[in-house]
């Protein structure tokens, strides 16, 4: 009989910081209606991601609001979006500790992260800019690992709603 393999986790490093992940639409809460909205960066912008203008979009009600960097400054690394600073969408308590994410893609690389048994720094031996190095060590910690798992599909079932 063979073992079962452990589950492995290489930390991707730079493919993966707050600021790549914000990129992509943030999910939040309509401030209008408590839906589910998306918080989109303008593609056709000529700036870097992080200094586009963004679009807060609810499909429910219709509300939309604009952000300009030229107005308003960000807001990193808490449990809110960096631009409008709207509740995300993706958040739970765990253990008496907050789980967020903003987006699917960040929920996934926690899952992944979360339920491996063995977890590899990145390609370079890690950076002190990995998303991964700056977990908290309740998210770290083996011993919680079944409430986080728990945590991440009940988000993932309301994401789909």
């Amino acid at each position: 009989m063979k073992a079962a393999r452990a589950s492995r986790f290489r930390d991707p490093t730079s493919d993966y910081s707050l600021y790549n992940l914000a990129g992509h639409p943030i999910d939040v809460v309509c401030p209008r209606c408590a839906a589910h909205a998306q918080v989109i960066a303008d593609p056709a912008a000529d700036e870097l991601p992080t200094t586009r203008p963004r679009r807060l979009v609810c499909r429910a009600c219709g509300h939309t609001a604009t952000w300009s960097p030229r107005n308003r400054s960000s807001c990193w690394g808490a449990t809110v979006d960096p631009f409008f600073r709207q509740p995300l969408w993706l958040t739970a308590t765990v253990r008496g500790h907050r789980l967020w994410a903003y987006n699917r893609a960040h929920l996934d690389l926690l899952a992944e992260f979360v339920a491996a048994d063995l977890r590899e720094r990145g390609p370079y031996g890690g950076c002190s800019m990995s998303l991964i190095e700056k977990l908290p060590a309740w998210l770290k910690s083996r011993r919680n690992r079944a409430d986080i798992l728990a945590a991440v599909a009940r988000l993932r079932a309301r994401e789909a709603r």
